[in-house]
This record gives structure tokens, C-alpha cells and sequence, in this order.
């Protein structure tokens, strides 16, 4: 949704000269030639239930309907204009501001003089600016718009424009009224040619393929279809044209049924919507049902560089998955058709034409005239639910078409060719209905809409028509806030946003409204158009998604005038004015000035920490960064002084002299006035008259006293907010402040801890950085291993292979599970010391048996026996198994007998224990350095 910045421009606000534009009185032009009042009374005032479309615009250019005269004015020129007579002006001549803007008046505007008798109900300027749409009630005149330099120059008197008459024996008063005048988005327009879609009440479509040098094109429709005889034909080569001027027709159902209230377009042209949306054309009754026609085409055709490439893709598509076992007879007709179409297309050779807005060239085709010019009419679709009794009045449709798949569509195609928006593709139709009620039906169509033809007379037609409606899913139902006192002039009518795709503005009688549905309709889209395979979980989360909020409603205009109705506005998007909102009473106008900034479905912005980017680059944004002011949004619209203060209270007393008899014109002016009944009611009606414009008078001055009041009691609000403020800055600027315990201490400014806060986040940047380039250099660079790496890898493998480590081709490492060499060592060891404590236990049986004397010299077991197979672990060391050898042996002096009781000199047993301490001793140093080792590894034994 756009975000109001701001509301009705200061240059075009009183006193300014281009509220002129807007607020010159004209007089107003009779509704019917055959009504005349009565030479006392107002104009009798008809109740007009219909769209009001008075406000256009080109660009800059705007023009607008005050009275029954269309006016222009270039608002670039009016506000430089106005920033020139207030800056330089009042100073220059010694005027005052509002003696300077009124000094230049009569120069912002210029009146267009076109034949058009009746009261204008819309303008409406075509797609290539060329060509400008009147319409009344009954008739539609075309309007040759003059070059802009034109318009121009200085010179401000009344230019003639040259007006032609749309059927003038077609759109005529005693026939219906019309509903909708459509400029087609797919025409290929020149400066002299152009196509037009009118559609009237009693459902009668006629495409205008007018060219200026050809009067033909203006008193006859190129195409003429009666949607009351299409819903009943069964071939194409009947006869719908609506019945001719003063034709006697029958009653028939289809009077109140089809009775028409609005019809669009379903796209707008665009390259990212889909290509049968900008050909199909939406009708909607009255009573709540809707039409579809398509396609709907001109002879001559402008498509986009998507069209043909999408409707092959449907087509051909489409063909494919049908089935002859199980396809219904009318849907493989239907695809047949379909296909025969799009062929034609495709084989025509298509004209290269020239821009002339020198946008370079494109392409213009001829309408297939296979299967017919004529399509079928789809329906009804049904927008109620069938389980819902309420009926529903509709005053006007908009269409949101699909988005295509640019990926999809585009498959295989090269990408220097094709140029890939980045668009999210969105697989629905979004149809949103207005009623005089002032609700809003959102409703999608998940099947669309594509070309249905009749089939040709003597082939086999179509089954009978089913009169059952199609219902479209109903997602909301939005209810203005907006209360009117004359519900039944209540007319809502919608505006396209010409910057968001799913955005648009409705216009009451009282109120205009923006309404956005961006959010929801791509999140929905998403979740629609995903690739993947649908998930148990999506239906939670399409439930979920319907039930949050659909639309965002904001109210951007509100008139309190009772006697004033707003006309739909019309939208400028432009660098010089900005993005700009604009309607208009008969009063004032009325704007609204958005933020021009492009803005995504998300609200959320990226990080300004990208860890993609350098360092220095980085610091250098932290460092530049501009700090965002402060947003100051208007809390509400200014205020609009009442237009009784600018109004001429002559104009009443002087138009009823002017509807007076000459008799009594010539009583009131030269003869002394009489007492009689026809005076009596002269003065008894100016008495009326001039009551009614004290009361006016009354009423506008308290309402300003009151507004005067108001805004005494807000500045006073304000000045204390102000004067808060004001201590807060102050504290905040302080140098120095009090701590807990009443020492002064000195306080860091807030320019200080700022710097300092970037100081940080420099510091942390360069850090992350210097990482980032330490991690890429570890994992990224392909060089070869150095000798001492390859001597470490090679140590590491072969401790794993004698531990029983093996690593595999991915780094992880596991046991292999079987027996290495040193844990053969280790058994080998335990071995030999199981043995030698079993003889050390022999011997000491032994020499229990033969005691020997304590002279004699020591025995083997006396030096071994205190080695037991629980004193040898793997984890002793050597040094540690000697110790325990020889404290054992510590009692046997050096001075010993020689020879054992055994007859085995000490000589020999002193050997044979050396031999086997030095063994046990290398042993355990070999499992000592392997237990360090895997200690290192962080690995357990």
C-alpha cells in the first residue's frame, strides 16, 4: 500500500490560483432537452446512479469537467508558477500573498470547447494520449486531443478541439444507458486510429475501431454482440447483433437478469500477466452474476513480447492431456478450437511497426477470423456462496489477472535472448466486486479464464447451456466505514494504482479509500505456484493464510459537504510532481501525496551488515551512513475553507430573475413594486433563498470558530510536548551528571558514544574479516604437502595401524577390530611374567622343603618371589618394575655365597635377572611412549 506523505499540494489549495482550476463556477447543462423548469425552483436535479469519472490526466497534464467544460492545466507550470509569485512576487510589487496569486489567475487553466450538450459523466484519455473519450449518460464524442505545445501557450482563450460522435445513430437517449466505456489495452493505436469498447445496461457490447479520416469507423461498430442472444447461441454464425433503433422487442427474463452495472478489462496489457487476461472482458450484472468474453480483439492487435509464446504454450498444453476415453465432448471441441486459433496466429507473418513514442519497434497481428470473431460467453460466475441467501447489488468490477511463469515459459530458451524478470508468479485471478453499500467482495478464480469459441453451423454444436453458475471462491468481505446521506446517488467505483500491481482506490460518494491486497495475494501465490510436491502440511498453512488479513484498508479523502459527491480520482506518477492522488468536487479539489520510493511485499529491509562485502567497503557505509530524519506524517487532512465564503450570493437572485416573466422582470425593475400573490411568491421565494445562504453562512463560520478552538488547544499541546522535549535534549547534551552516591562525573556526549559504537563495529568487521580470510585460505588453496607434513601423516598412520585405527577415505576414523603388533607384545610380556612368578613360586615350595642356611648366599626365589602377575601392569614403566625387582632383592648382601642350594652360581642368576629386567624395562617404555601418544591423539586405549 502506498504511504501517505503529505495531502492536497499548497498550489492547489485556496488562495492559491489553481484552485481556479477547479472551483470557477460554470453553468450547468440541462439532463434532457424536453424538461424545462419552472421560472421559480432550482434546475430539476435527476438522480443519476453511475459511475463519475470528471478528473484525467497525460502525464502533467490534467484535465477536468467543472459545469459541463473541460478544462486543462499543466500542474508543473501552475506550481513553478505559484513557487514564483510567492518567493518573488509579493516582495517585487508589494502585494500581499494572496493579491499576488489572485493578480495571475485567469492563466493556470485553459477551457477545451466540445460540442457536448448533455452533462458529462466521464473523460477518459486513451493508452497512447492521443484521443480523449466524452461521455454522458447516452453518448460517447471522441475528442482530438491538441499537441501539448498547444495547450501550452500563453495564450488562454477558449480552444476548439476537434469532436467526433460515436455512433450517433447507436448510442442515442431513448436507448440504454451506458455503463462502461473501455479504452482496449491490446489496440494498436496510431494518431488517427484507436479502439473503444462501449458496453450498455441491456448488455450490448460494441467494439469501435474509429479512425479520424474514415467517418464510417465513427457511425458503425466493427463488432456488435448482444450478450442476452450470445447466452442462448448454439453456432457462431447466428446473428447477435443487438436489435436496431425502435425495434419492438418481446419481454424476456434476461431484461432483469443480465442486466448490465460495469465491465474491465482483465489486464492491463502488461508482459507479466497472462496472455489471455488483457483479451477477456469482464461483465458484470446487477444482481450480482459475471460474464466473460474471450477473446475479445480487435481486426488489428498489438501483442506483447509474452502473448504468443503463452498461448502456444496453453494451447499445445492443452491438447496434450486430453484423453479420448475420457474427455467430455464439448472440452475436446473447446481445446480443438482452441488450438486451431492459436495456429493462425502463429503462422501469420507479423507487421513491424515503428513506436511513436520512440520505444523502439513492435508487432501488430490480424484477429484469426477461425473459429470467429465472435467469442462464447462464459458463465455465470457466482461471487455469493450457494449456501449464503443474500443478494447483492454490484456497481463495479476490477480484475487482477494472473502472473505468468517466466521461468517456465522461457524454459530452454536462451538467456541472452529472453529477458527473465524476476516477477513471482501468481496461478489465480483476483476478482473484486463493489456494491452501492459501500462493501467490497474479494473472490479468486482458480481455473481462468481462456478463448471459447461456438461452434460453425452444420458441425456439431455444444450441449444445451447449463444455466447452473460457476462459484468463484470467496475470500472476504470488506465493509467501508463510510456512512452517506443519499445512499441512493451511493455509486463506488474503482481506480487502478498505477505503481503497485495489487493495489487500488475506491471512490463513494463521500469518501475515496486505498486498499491493497499485495501481501496476501503474493504470499498465497507462493504457496500455489510452488514446484515442490504438495506436503501434508499445506493445507494448514492455506487455511492459516485465509484467515489472516486479506486487505489493508486506509481512507484517504473525506468530504463533509452534503451537497458535494467526488469524482473517481485519477493518478500521477511523475519525478517533477511526485507521486500524487487527485480528485475534485464542484467545491475544491482534493489530493493525496505518497511516498515515491519503490517499496516490495515485504516491509521487512535487508541487514546493512553484508558479510559479502570487504572490509573497507563496509566501514566506509557504517562511516557515510545518513542518519533517516524523522517521518512526519499528517496526523489528518488540512482544512478546507466551506465554499459559501467563495461563493457569489448573486448567482441565486440572478438566475431566478432571469427565469421570470418579462412582465414581472419589468415589475421588479422600473415599476414601484405592488402587493399581489405573484409578488408575494417572488419575495417569499427570495426570502427562501436568502435564509438558506445565512444558514450556510452560519453554519461555515461556527465550524471555523470550532476549528479555531480546536487548533488553540492542540498548539498548547504541542508547546508543552515541545518544551519536554526540549528537557530531554538538554539532559542528553549534558556534560556532565550526578551518580548514586551525589559525585560529579563527567558524561560522554552522544556524538561520543556514537563514534565510539562505530569504533566497535569497525573493529569487529575487521576481525570477521580477517577470519573470513583465514578460513578461505585453509579450505580453498590446492598446494602440495611439505616433508615434515608428509613424515607426520605417515607417523600418524602407522601408530593407527599399530593401535588398530583405520581411517577411512571420508577422515573418520574406527577400530578395524584386529590384533596388532604391540598388543602382541603385551601378551608376550604377561606371559613371561606369569611364567617367572610360577617358577619364582616353585623355587620358594622348594626351599621351604630344603631350608638352607641363613649364611648362605641368595637364592633365585628370594629375588623374584616378590614379582607377582599383579604387580605388572601394562601402564608401569620399566624403571618402576626394577624398583619393585630390586627392593625385593635388597636383603641379599653383595658378600653371598656364590652357588644356590640348586648348584646355580650368582654369577649366572645375576645375568639372567638383568636380562630379564632389561626386557621388562624396554616393554614398558614401548607401552609408556604409545600411551602418551594416543594421550595426545585425545584417543583412549
Amino acid at each position: 500500500m502506498p504511504k501517505v506523505i503529505g495531502y492536497t499540494p499548497p498550489f492547489l489549495s485556496r488562495p492559491s490560483s489553481g484552485s481556479k482550476i477547479f472551483t470557477d463556477p460554470e453553468p450547468q447543462s440541462p439532463a434532457s432537452p424536453s424538461k424545462r423548469s419552472s421560472y421559480l425552483g432550482a434546475l430539476p436535479s435527476t438522480q443519476y446512479q453511475g459511475p463519475r469519472r470528471l478528473v484525467a490526466s497525460r502525464g502533467t497534464e490534467i484535465f477536468t469537467v467543472v459545469g459541463n467544460k473541460i478544462r486543462w492545466a499543466d500542474l508543473s507550470a501552475v506550481r513553478d508558477e505559484w513557487e514564483d509569485n510567492t518567493q518573488s512576487g509579493a516582495s517585487r510589487f508589494g502585494l500581499s500573498r494572496s493579491d499576488a496569486t489572485e493578480a495571475t489567475g485567469d492563466s493556470v487553466y485553459r477551457t477545451l470547447a466540445v460540442p457536448v450538450y448533455y452533462q458529462i459523466r466521464q473523460i477518459l484519455i486513451s493508452p497512447s494520449g492521443f484521443f480523449l473519450a466524452i461521455c454522458t449518460e447516452h453518448t460517447v464524442h471522441i475528442a482530438v486531443l491538441p499537441d501539448p505545445s498547444r495547450l501550452k501557450e500563453h495564450d488562454r482563450s477558449l480552444l476548439k478541439v476537434k469532436t467526433y460522435q460515436l455512433g450517433p445513430t447507436v448510442h442515442v437517449i431513448p436507448e440504454s444507458p451506458l455503463t462502461s466505456v473501455l479504452w482496449h489495452p491490446l489496440a494498436y493505436s496510431t494518431a488517427s486510429t484507436d479502439c473503444l469498447v462501449t458496453v450498455t445496461a441491456e448488455a450490448a457490447v460494441r467494439l469501435w475501431e474509429f479512425d479520424k479520416a474514415n467517418s464510417w469507423s465513427l457511425d458503425r461498430p466493427r463488432l456488435a454482440i448482444d450478450l442476452r442472444k450470445l447466452a442462448d447461441g448454439v453456432s457462431c454464425d447466428q446473428d447477435f447483433e443487438p436489435s436496431g433503433f425502435g425495434k419492438n422487442r418481446g419481454f424476456s427474463v434476461d431484461d432483469f437478469d443480465m442486466e448490465v452495472s460495469a465491465a474491465c478489462f482483465g489486464g492491463r496489457g502488461r508482459e507479466d500477466e497472462d496472455a489471455w487476461a488483457s483479451m477477456s472482458l469482464w461483465v458484470a450484472m446487477r444482481n450480482g452474476d459475471l460474464y466473460a468474453l474471450c477473446p475479445l480483439l480487435p481486426s488489428r492487435w498489438k501483442p506483447t513480447s509474452t502473448t504468443i509464446p503463452s498461448l502456444t504454450t496453453t494451447a499445445v498444453s492443452r491438447m496434450a492431456s486430453i484423453n479420448d476415453d475420457e474427455t467430455d465432448m464439448d472440452e475436446r471441441r473447446a481445446a480443438d478450437q482452441q488450438y486451431e486459433w492459436v495456429q493462425e496466429i502463429d503462422n501469420e507473418e507479423p507487421q513491424i511497426q515503428q513506436s511513436t513514442d520512440s520505444l523502439g519497434e513492435f508487432e501488430v497481428r490480424f484477429r484469426p477470423q477461425n473459429p470467429s470473431a465472435i467469442p462464447r460467453l462464459q458463465g455465470p460466475f457466482a461471487i455469493v456462496p450457494e449456501e449464503d441467501a443474500s443478494e447483492i447489488e454490484v456497481s463495479d468490477i476490477h480484475v487482477f489477472p494472473a502472473k505468468l511463469d517466466e521461468q517456465d515459459l522461457f524454459d530452454g530458451e536462451e538467456d541472452d535472448e529472453i529477458d527473465r524478470g524476476l516477477v513471482q508468479p501468481i496461478p489465480f485471478t483476483t476478482i473484486c466486486v463493489a456494491t452501492p453499500e459501500n462493501q467490497i467482495w474479494l473472490a479468486i478464480d482458480l481455473e481462468g479464464v481462456t478463448g471459447q469459441w461456438l461452434p460453425k453451423k452444420g458441425k456439431s454444436a455444444f450441449g444445451v447451456p447449463s444455466s447452473d453458475a460457476t462459484p468463484l471462491t470467496l475470500v472476504d468481505i470488506v465493509t467501508l466505514d463510510g456512512s452517506t446521506t443519499n445512499p441512493a446517488a451511493n455509486w463506488p467505483v474503482f481506480t487502478p494504482d498505477i505503481a503497485y500491481s495489487y493495489s487500488f482506490f475506491v471512490t463513494t460518494l463521500k469518501h475515496v479509500y486505498s486498499l491493497s491486497l499485495n501481501d496476501w495475494v503474493t504470499q498465497l501465490g507462493a504457496e500455489l505456484s510452488g514446484t515442490e510436491p504438495v506436503d501434508p502440511g499445506m493445507r494448514t498453512r492455506l487455511e492459516t493464510r485465509c484467515q489472516n488479513q486479506v486487505c489493508v484498508t486506509d481512507k484517504l479523502v473525506e468530504v463533509r459537504e452534503p451537497s458535494e459527491a467526488l469524482s473517481a480520482p485519477t493518478i500521477i506518477d511523475d519525478t517533477s510532481l511526485g507521486y500524487l492522488l487527485l480528485t475534485a468536487t464542484s467545491n475544491a479539489p482534493y489530493g493525496v501525496v505518497f511516498d515515491q520510493s519503490p517499496t516490495g511485499p515485504s516491509t521487512v529491509g535487508p541487514s546493512i551488515t553484508d558479510f559479502t562485502m570487504s572490509s573497507s567497503r563496509l566501514e566506509s557505509q557504517l562511516m557515510n551512513m545518513p542518519m533517516s530524519p524523522i517521518e512526519t506524517v499528517p496526523a489528518r487532512e488540512p482544512y478546507c475553507p466551506p465554499k459559501i465564503f467563495y461563493f457569489n450570493q448573486h448567482i441565486p437572485i440572478d438566475s431566478m430573475r432571469q427565469r421570470l416573466p418579462p412582465h414581472l422582470k419589468k415589475a421588479i425593475a422600473e415599476q414601484p413594486i405592488r402587493l399581489s400573490p405573484a409578488m408575494l411568491e417572488i419575495m417569499t421565494f427570495t426570502h427562501r433563498t436568502v435564509g438558506v445562504q445565512s444558514a450556510q453562512l452560519e453554519n461555515a463560520a461556527a465550524e471555523l470558530f470550532r476549528r479555531c478552538e480546536r487548533l488553540r488547544i492542540e498548539l498548547a499541546g504541542q508547546v508543552k510536548q515541545m518544551t519536554e522535549l526540549a528537557q530531554q535534549l538538554q539532559r542528553l547534551t549534558a556534560t556532565t551528571e550526578e551518580d548514586e552516591n551525589g559525585n560529579i562525573k563527567e558524561k560522554k556526549t552522544p556524538e561520543t558514544r556514537i563514534k565510539e559504537a562505530r569504533e566497535r563495529q569497525s573493529k569487529l568487521v575487521a576481525r570477521y574479516e580477517a577470519l573470513r580470510r583465514k578460513v578461505g585460505r585453509v579450505g580453498s588453496a590446492n598446494r602440495e604437502l611439505s616433508s615434515k607434513e608428509l613424515a607426520w601423516m605417515h607417523e600418524i598412520e602407522s601408530l593407527g595401524q599399530n593401535v588398530g585405527i583405520v581411517t577411512k577415505e571420508d577422515g573418520e576414523q574406527e577400530g578395524d577390530g584386529r590384533d596388532t603388533a604391540l598388543d602382541k607384545r603385551f601378551a608376550t610380556v604377561k606371559q613371561l611374567t606369569r611364567s617367572l612368578v610360577e617358577e619364582a613360586h616353585s623355587i620358594e615350595k622348594k626351599h621351604q622343603q630344603h631350608p638352607i642356611s641363613p649364611k648362605g648366599p641368595p637364592t633365585l626365589d628370594a629375588s623374584v618371589s616378590s614379582i607377582s602377575a599383579s604387580s605388572i601392569t601394562p601402564s608401569m614403566s620399566a624403571s618402576q618394575i626394577t624398583l619393585t625387582s630390586r627392593s625385593s632383592g635388597a636383603a641379599a648382601s653383595p658378600r653371598s655365597a656364590n652357588f644356590s642350594a640348586l648348584g646355580v652360581s650368582s654369577r649366572l642368576q645375576k645375568e639372567r635377572i638383568a636380562d630379564i629386567m632389561a626386557t621388562v624395562e624396554r616393554e614398558g617404555a614401548v607401552i609408556e611412549a604409545a600411551m602418551k601418544r594416543l594421550e595426545r591423539l585425545k584417543m583412549e586405549y
